[in-house]
């Protein structure tokens, strides 16, 4: 038995030893009209909740004391990957933030057009975080769990010196960053990074994954980047030859240049045995005027060297259900939230949209090298249908929300870790609970960071 199936072994022995399924999973079955081995492969059980608790942001010293005074709060966690265990037994996960608060604000044109909404960024010199979290059982029957923060661990360069949440490649490859205050454009950084993956690396290492060039990046234990990923042709910074603060390689395929604004990198797993690397394109990436339909809802999704982060495979998975319009698909905005691996060719996908909030099994193909002019499409079939539990989702991320969203996506669902066969933890993404200014936090706070233990039948078919 490999070490990691070793550990996920234990993981389950320890999740059935320590009791941490909630009374509230009773009742959601309830509700839900399912009990345990429905047959069908959509039903999914909520079986324990967890609420981040409430901790200052950590913020890089030279944050400007107007944006210190605004007390963000941590959060914007966007992928989960399962860590040992604690010494008693507690499970534990790693998570990662993203790259800060941010919002919008509204730039008025000198033309007297409509104003362009703008991304903004409060603190940009914020350094992604690396969050160790523990799984803290109820004080009280009936009541969420505890995430406890157990460590944090700022991104920083191969020497030591800092990232930020700035783009890392200038227009048209990434729309800017702008300051709220001044609207004004924030400038690149080469070691800029939107973190939205996570995985574990060989020697006690992570792998990351971010959305702007997009790229993939190795990091020490201790946090450094040591050697990034770009697609061919992709250039950090504003081609004014600053140098990245680590090993630059141009390896992944043209495809991934084309992604969607804002719409990179956005789940990252690595296999059980150790010898492979996943990840996937949030979005479609942008086509040819003269692409066919179904190719419209088509998003990349890569197999890599996990030791040297270098493409191994190419495929595509195809957005939603067999039968739904690829024209409807992009109408609900139909995206990848996370992902995780349940075996060397098997994945778990969370897809959402504004209809749709779906966890698929997903199984590869063979190999296709990445650029064959032909990449082979996966199988995937439905074995949890989320949307059921979104009244239960929304009530506790915005603190008592009654219904469902307007929009399932605005779940924000992130980050996905199998627990255990059938059994995973979600995260949503809280955005730092950023108010609608773009400018700071909510006040009174609404989003929470909450997550979940969902249960399915892995085995249904």
């Amino acid at each position: 038995m490999t070490d990691r199936r070793l550990h996920s072994a234990l993981v389950s022995l320890l999740w059935a030893a320590a009791g941490l399924t909630l009374p509230i999973a009773s009742p959601i079955r309830s509700l839900l009209g399912s009990q345990p081995g429905d047959a069908s492969p959509a039903v999914a059980t909520i079986e324990s909740m967890y609420v981040l608790e409430d901790a200052p942001l950590p913020l890089p010293s030279d944050t400007p004391a107007a944006s210190r005074a605004l007390e963000f709060r941590l959060g914007g966690i966007s992928d989960l990957s399962l860590a040992e265990p604690a010494a008693d037994g507690t499970i534990q996960l790693w998570g990662i933030t993203d790259r800060g608060p941010n919002g919008f604000v509204e730039k008025p044109s000198s033309d007297g057009s409509p104003a362009k909404p703008l991304r903004t960024l409060p603190v940009p010199t914020f350094q992604a975080l690396l969050v160790k979290l523990a799984l803290e059982a109820p004080a009280a029957a009936g009541k969420p769990g505890t995430l406890r923060v157990v460590a944090v661990k700022p991104i920083a360069t191969a020497h030591g010196g800092p990232t930020s949440g700035r783009p890392a490649v200038a227009p048209p490859r990434s729309k800017p960053m702008v300051d709220p205050a001044t609207a004004k454009p924030l400038p690149v950084d080469p070691d800029g990074l939107d973190t939205e993956g996570l995985s574990p690396a060989a020697d006690g290492g992570f792998w990351i994954a971010e959305e702007y060039v997009p790229s993939l990046a190795l990091l020490t234990a201790e946090g450094r980047m040591v050697r990034r990923i770009v697609p061919v042709g992709a250039v950090l910074g504003e081609g004014d030859g600053r140098r990245a603060g680590c090993q630059v390689v141009e390896a992944l395929p043209e495809v991934c240049l084309r992604r969607a604004d804002n719409r990179g990198f956005e789940g990252l797993a690595r296999s059980p045995d150790g010898s492979r690397l996943f990840t996937m394109l949030q979005s479609p990436p942008e086509q040819e005027a003269e692409a066919a339909e179904e190719e419209k809802v088509d998003v990349p999704l890569l197999v890599l060297d996990p030791v040297k982060g270098l493409p191994l495979a190419e495929y595509r998975y195809r957005l939603g259900e067999p039968g739904e319009k690829p024209a409807d698909l992009v109408a609900a905005d139909g995206k990848i939230s996370a992902l995780s691996a349940t075996g060397n060719d098997t994945l778990l996908v969370l897809e959402q949209s504004a209809t749709a909030s779906r966890l698929y099994e997903v199984k590869l193909g063979p190999v296709v090298r990445p650029g064959a002019r032909t990449v082979a499409t996966v199988s995937k079939r439905l074995v949890a249908d989320l949307a059921p539990l979104a009244p239960i989702f929304n009530a506790a991320l915005n603190r008592g929300a009654s219904g469902a969203p307007g929009k399932l996506s605005d779940l924000k669902f992130e980050g996905l870790a199998l627990l255990a066969p059938g059994v995973v933890a979600i995260v949503n993404d809280n955005d730092f609970d950023m108010d609608a200014a773009g400018a700071a936090p909510a006040d009174p706070p609404i989003r929470r960071t909450c997550l979940w233990v969902v249960r399915f039948d892995a085995d249904a078919k």
